[in-house]
């Protein structure tokens, strides 16, 4: 019993030492003012951000802080049919189906309340990611060959 006291010790300690920086700090006291009635939250750190993941309003967002902390903006899965009016004809005229396979569609809202939405799409070729902006304005944001 008392290994496994151990154990736990050091697997908390291990795991509070991995995001004890100064930022992290920040970010962890952010998110806690911000997304306070967040449920099942994971976070995850890369070098140059972190990424929260948790359940708010039955649905999943991530939220992204950069090195000093500070918020970069929130995403989150939406429907197709979500997307701005304007790039939803552009891109059922450009991007039909069969030939594309809608992956997915992400919201993204920056911390400057800028709103623009990823969809990604998969031919046998290649996946082709797409970046719209609030007002319908279509762009390919990525192209990557399979």
């Amino acid at each position: 019993m008392k290994k496994l006291f151990i154990l736990a010790l050091i697997a908390i300690a291990t795991g509070t030492t991995a995001f004890a920086g100064p930022s992290t700090a920040k970010a962890v006291t952010h998110f806690t003012n911000t997304f306070s009635t967040a449920k099942n939250v994971s976070w995850n750190s890369s070098g140059r951000f972190q990424k929260v993941t948790f359940q708010l309003n039955n649905e999943t967002i991530s939220a992204f802080y950069d090195e000093d902390g500070d918020l970069l903006g929130t995403s989150k899965k939406v429907s197709f049919d979500k997307l701005p009016k304007g790039a939803l004809e552009t891109i059922t005229s450009k991007y039909t189906f069969p030939e594309y396979q809608v992956l997915e569609c992400i919201e993204f809202s920056s911390d400057k309340n800028e709103t623009k939405y990823y969809t990604s799409f998969s031919t046998e070729d290649s996946t082709v990611v797409l970046e719209i902006m609030k007002n319908g304005r279509v762009s390919v944001f990525s192209e990557t060959e399979k």
